[in-house]
Formats: structure tokens, C-alpha cells, sequence
């Protein structure tokens, strides 16, 4: 269960104005999976924080968009010894757990890195909502008129 969610970098380096086509590429990569210490109550449980790095790549090589932070997670004792092994012996995230965090992750950082290019000129690295109008078609099955 996600308890909290912190961080720790948020930066945007525009290298050159956008001309033409530009891409868009998000990229999640998780750095660290270490257990924090909890209260002496809270025995039976453990906490893990996952540190990670969401990218926006502007391509190309017109900007960069970073953010680091953690993910804070509560957990049993079993689960724990599995994921940090998991992570010390294969830098691997079990699928069940790593599929929400990237979600979270996702959801939090995507909207802040939309904001971000913003407010420094950049296009959204996400599609946005458009709402179209149908323009409304003459009725076809005009009555004939009486001579």
C-alpha cells in the first residue's frame, strides 16, 4: 500500500526553441529500493522506499524534464525480504507491485511535468482533451412545397 509520496528534484532545461516536428518521450526508471525504520508498535509491518525518476525527453535535443523523488510503501514482513531481495539480486521489481507504482508515479508527475512545460514554452508531452463541435447538417428530408 502507497503511504506517501516525496521528492527530491524537480527540473526543467530548455535547450533551444521548438521548431518543427518535436517528440515526446516519458521514461520511468526506478533507482533505489532500501527499508526505512518504522515505530516499534508497527512490528508485524515494514515500510520500503522506492526512489525514482520520471523523464520527459523533448526530441530533438530541445529539452529535458526531470523528476526524482520516493514512493513510500507499507507492506508485511514476507513481502519486504521478497522485494529487497528481488532488487539486490536482480535490480527487479515483481510486476504486481512495480505495475502501481508506475501508475502513481505516472499520475502524480505526468500532470506536474505538464505544467512545467507550460510555463517554459514546451508542447504537452501528453495528448490533451479536445472538444470538437459538429457543425449541424440541413435537414435532408425537406417537406416539398405546394405549388
Amino acid at each position: 500500500m502507497i503511504v506517501n509520496f516525496t521528492l527530491d528534484k524537480i527540473s526543467v532545461d530548455k535547450k533551444s526553441q521548438v521548431k518543427g516536428m518535436v517528440e515526446a518521450k516519458n521514461s520511468i526508471k526506478f533507482l533505489d529500493v532500501v527499508e526505512q525504520p518504522l515505530p516499534a508498535g508497527l512490528n508485524k509491518q515494514a515500510l520500503i522506499s522506492f526512489k525514482f525518476q520520471y523523464k520527459v525527453d523533448y526530441l530533438p535535443n530541445i529539452a529535458l524534464t526531470e523528476i526524482v523523488g520516493y514512493i513510500h510503501f507499507m507492506t508485511n514482513k514476507e513481502s519486504k525480504d521478497k522485494i529487497l531481495e528481488d532488487w539486490d539480486k536482480r535490480s527487479r521489481i515483481d510486476p504486481s507491485i512495480s505495475g502501481p507504482l508506475v501508475n502513481y508515479v505516472f499520475s502524480k508527475c505526468g500532470v506536474m511535468a505538464l505544467s512545467l512545460s507550460r510555463q517554459v514554452g514546451l508542447p504537452p508531452h501528453i495528448p490533451l482533451p479536445k472538444i470538437v463541435i459538429k457543425q449541424k447538417e440541413p435537414d435532408k428530408k425537406s417537406k416539398p412545397k405546394a405549388s
